[in-house]
């Protein structure tokens, strides 16, 4: 049996290690401090360093004189990397419930022992943040009502798993305590908003069954590489990207479909990326609308965006095509194609295409009448289901986010409490002001 020995450091010899990334040094040096060195590092006949390379690092950090090390006989350079790569791949860590696991029982015998032990301490003592330690105690504590969650594969997923059932249940405690109006609301809008692909929910409907359709297809421009390059957006993990390959084959099947769907004169809207404009038009046309060459726009504001400011132009517009199937009319003859409208602030939008309340509602009133049925195949957030409610409307459609949806019937139970706040700040004041609604549809913070 081999025997551990103290050997001087700088006795070691240290060349040509595999390992580049040595990782945390100074907390392996804090634990190594703290609880001693548990396992010794190994040197061959010559005192070389074949494993153990950060412990070794950890004890020069310290200013040790000596480690504790196994001396064994090593027959030239593949020996040599032989015991380092086994050392390396035999180790197996701990899976991460079983550390969350740990991490809590000790800090529960911690707790014990001294009154003031906190997570900030714990942290300190793994090396690691306070609020890592605060999220595996909280996991390892929800893991013993719900021992399904240690299923998920990394801490990350269960997390994500942890929250959403935790907002679930926050929901319904909500929803329990809200008005009975509000809670009618929010069922009715639920079974609009249907989770599921957009393709099967619409070819199970029949022909000409709705009068007029918002399509808001993705845009096939690597929307969601670029939204993640950007720290003050909105995460991307709900958002379904179509690829620059696939685009206008799927854009040209929603264009048809929609037409099928629709009934005789009627509009439908369709949002794209400037860069598809011509093959976009030719797919329209190809599905049979009358469609103009050239695109209403909506204005977001002054600010545009841009990559490259100091050589392109910053971007503040977005086109879409007023589709016509038959012969159809403006319910507001005239109107500009040029849509105004104050683009939402990132901390504000529950999706990172978002659009705001109020142009959607104009959209609608521009080319609507009243008592009809709309389709929306991309809901994303459901702005145009509520737009679609404010008018008197009805509507539907689908998107593959249960996040989404859930962030939806927020949003509706936000605007039935507005219009109840609305309706008696009136009857209070004894006013009918008829421009109140639109006030309040500028500063509302839904969109698609």
């Amino acid at each position: 049996m081999m025997q551990v020995r103290e050997v001087p450091l700088a006795e070691i010899i240290v060349k040509d290690r595999a390992r580049a990334d040595q990782g945390d040094i100074v907390g392996l040096a804090t634990s190594i401090e703290e609880k001693g060195l548990i396992q010794p590092i190994t040197i061959d006949q010559n005192k070389r360093l074949i494993a153990g390379g950060r412990r070794y690092l950890a004890h020069v950090h310290l200013k040790r004189a000596t480690i504790p090390c196994v001396q064994r006989r090593v027959s030239g350079v593949i020996d040599a990397r032989e015991i380092e790569l086994v050392e390396n791949i035999q180790r197996k860590d701990l899976h991460w419930s079983e550390r969350s696991a740990l991490e809590k029982e000790i800090f529960d015998l911690k707790a014990k022992v001294d009154p003031d032990w906190s997570v900030r301490a714990q942290g300190a003592l793994m090396g690691t943040s306070k609020s890592a330690v605060s999220r595996r105690i909280q996991l390892a504590e929800a893991m013993e009502l719900l021992p399904d969650l240690a299923k998920h594969k990394t801490e990350d997923d269960a997390w994500k798993e942890y929250k959403r059932l935790e907002e679930d249940v926050v929901r319904t405690s909500m929803m329990q305590r809200l008005p009975a109006h509000i809670r009618q609301a929010m069922d009715h809008a639920s079974s609009h908003y249907n989770v599921g692909d957009a393709f099967a929910g619409m070819a199970a409907l029949k022909d000409e069954a709705v009068n007029f359709a918002e399509v808001d297809t993705p845009y096939g421009v690597d929307l969601d590489k670029r939204k993640s390059r950007n720290e003050d957006t909105r995460p991307m993990e709900e958002y379904n990207e179509w690829s620059s390959e696939n685009y206008i084959k799927l854009f040209a099947k929603t264009a048809q479909e929609v037409y099928r769907l629709l009934k005789p004169n009627s509009f439908a809207v369709f949002w794209y990326g400037m860069s598809w404009h011509w093959e976009v038009l030719q797919a329209l046309r190809h599905a049979g609308y009358g469609v103009p060459d050239i695109p209403a726009v909506w204005i977001k504001g002054d600010a545009g965006q841009t990559a490259s400011p100091n050589t392109t132009l910053g971007s503040c517009y977005e086109p879409f095509f007023l589709a016509r199937k038959g012969g159809p009319v403006l319910a507001k003859p005239g109107r500009s194609n040029v849509f105004n409208f104050p683009k939402l602030s990132n901390a504000t939008k529950d999706h990172p295409t978002q659009k705001p309340l109020i142009l959607m509602k104009a959209i609608l009133e521009t080319c609507l009448f009243p008592g009809s049925a709309i389709i929306v195949p991309f809901l994303g957030s459901g702005v145009t289901l509520r737009a679609v409610y404010r008018l008197g409307h009805t509507g539907f459609g689908w998107d593959m986010s249960e996040e989404y949806k859930r962030a939806f019937l927020k949003r509706v139970a936000e605007d039935q409490k507005e219009a109840v706040e609305q309706d008696n700040e009136q009857d209070g004041l004894g006013g009918d002001d008829d421009e109140g609604g639109d006030v309040a549809d500028e500063e509302d913070t839904g969109g698609e």
